[in-house]
């Protein structure tokens, strides 16, 4: 563009009503270059459209939240996958959604997005995808617990022995500093298991879920 090679090539920007849904690379480079070009513009696609565009290179979940308006969509996102495989008791498979589905899981899970706001805080120990998606979930429990449990998995103060944050704070550190990290799903059931015991002042020494071999558990349920 800035070198006056530009060629039109019939490659059209589209929108759906104030929505630009595809064409954001090329108006982008627009304002950058700081010259004009010209361009098909199409108006009145259906909201869907955004779906199916450029689907050589995938949009992420990221995108398709972006498009909508959503914020914090990195972490909305991996957050949104976690909740709605929980709800619908697919935690250990780890389902994957297409772009449309996951359009629908803000609405459906009220509040998630307050949830991500709220959270600012990141910890070494736990990445925030599964942080954002126990407090979610512990919220619709007991809000304050589920900030205390926010609160003590990131600084460890005031933890004493059996204590289940303790048990899970240690766990996590364990896995931090090994080589083979726990995969995704056992660290969000072990979080669901300190919770549990947590909140019933259950005594924790050690906190583990056997996901294999002849004692292995169902994935563990918040209480």
């Amino acid at each position: 563009m800035t070198d006056g090679s530009w060629i039109e090539n019939g490659d059209t920007i589209c929108f759906s009503g104030d929505t630009l849904v595809d064409g954001q690379h090329r108006l982008h480079a627009v304002i950058r270059s700081g010259t004009s070009i010209k361009s098909l513009v199409v108006y009145g696609l259906g909201a869907d459209a955004f779906e199916t565009k450029d689907i050589g290179k995938r949009r992420s979940h990221a995108d398709a939240l972006s498009a909508r308006g959503e914020k914090n969509t990195t972490r909305l996102s991996a957050a949104l996958v976690l909740i709605g495989n929980y709800m619908s008791g697919n935690s250990e498979l780890s389902i994957q959604y297409a772009n449309s589905e996951m359009l629908d899981l803000p609405d459906q899970f009220q509040g998630v997005r307050d949830s991500i706001t709220l959270l600012q805080k990141r910890s070494p120990l736990l990445i925030p995808s599964i942080m954002d998606a126990c407090f979610y979930l512990f919220s619709q429990k007991d809000t304050n617990m589920a900030l205390q449990f926010v609160e003590k998995v990131i600084t460890g103060s005031n933890l004493t022995d059996g204590c289940p944050w303790l048990a899970l704070r240690e766990r996590l550190l364990k896995n931090s500093l090994s080589k083979s990290k726990l995969p995704k799903e056992h660290v969000f059931a072990l979080c669901i298991k300190a919770w549990s015991a947590a909140r019933f002042n259950k005594p924790v020494e050690c906190l583990r879920w056997r996901d294999e071999g002849e004692r292995s558990e169902s994935f563990p349920v918040f209480l």
